[in-house]
């Protein structure tokens, strides 16, 4: 009997598809190999698989709620970007540069041509700046350009992630760099958008003056081509005498313990409005 995917693993093993087509023949096992690695490690690691705190998110918010969650992502959000600049900085191949670049250089306002499709159009504006669009949000949830974004705004579970995210990207080991972006992109990718949405809308549904979810909504969309840089990565890197697969993994576990399932356990912990709906546990 064929079961259906799990949601948070179609969109991986759609683009894990798409570079076993590209690698040669004589390789595509062991490539299948760590694959199936990274699927029963990182792709099912609770986190992404069965985030209790995002699945009640989803079911409705607070304001006061959605407020806690903009403000705190938005320390994470725009500390990442340096950590990708360290990435960008340490890549160890030509191939692995751009991949990155691409991704720091839409983060910074360089849309992709068609909005999500294709290659980066090089039209800077800083109306397509990711931060412009989380100010947005955070507008209509009450909050000003001074209560986004700073680390000191950042509760110790949300500088926990970020410092995580600095520490492993900036790893000089390149295996264990690789592996906690690509875990990042793919979390973010094939959990992280959805229930969030869900829960904003039907927030919305109840306000007189709806919140801006273009920072949402477009990463939604957008974020495919991040997870899929990864992948393109992990082809030429894979295929690299110094690539290391229980580094790569290592790194990627790494970052998700310390990381993200450190910060929402941290959202958990400083929840307002809490009521008995809420679990204890993130995982």
């Amino acid at each position: 009997m064929h079961h259906a995917l799990p949601t948070h693993l179609r969109l991986f093993t759609e683009q894990a598809g798409k570079i076993l087509d590209e690698v040669d023949p004589a390789q595509r096992d062991s490539l299948q190999e760590l694959l199936d690695r990274i699927e029963g490690s990182v792709m099912n690691h609770p986190i992404i698989a069965c985030n209790r705190y995002l699945n009640r998110f989803a079911e409705g918010v607070t304001v006061p709620q959605a407020r806690h969650e903009i403000q705190q992502f938005s320390v994470f959000a725009i500390h990442f970007d340096i950590a990708v600049a360290k990435l960008v900085a340490n890549a160890p191949t030509e191939e692995a540069y751009e991949e990155r670049l691409k991704i720091l250089l839409n983060e910074k306002g360089i849309p992709f041509k068609d909005g999500f499709e294709g290659e980066l159009t090089g039209k800077w504006s800083p109306k397509t700046v990711h931060f412009t669009w989380l100010q947005n949000m955070g507008r209509g949830l009450g909050l000003k350009f001074e209560d986004l974004g700073k680390i000191w705004i950042g509760l110790p579970g949300t500088v926990q992630f970020v410092d995580a995210v600095m520490d492993t990207f900036n790893d000089r080991d390149q295996s264990i760099a690789s592996g906690a972006s690509f875990a990042i992109e793919n979390w973010a990718a094939n959990a992280l958008w959805a229930p969030w949405i869900a829960g904003m809308e039907k927030l919305n549904k109840t306000l007189d003056r709806k919140v801006n979810l273009g920072y949402l909504t477009y990463h939604f969309a957008e974020e495919t081509h991040h997870s899929q840089s990864t992948l393109n990565e992990l082809l030429g890197s894979f295929q690299e005498p110094w690539f290391d697969q229980d580094k790569f993994l290592h790194g990627a576990m790494t970052v998700l313990n310390n990381g993200p399932q450190a910060y929402y356990q941290s959202q958990l912990d400083s929840m307002p409005d809490k009521d008995d709906s809420w679990p204890e546990s993130v995982c």
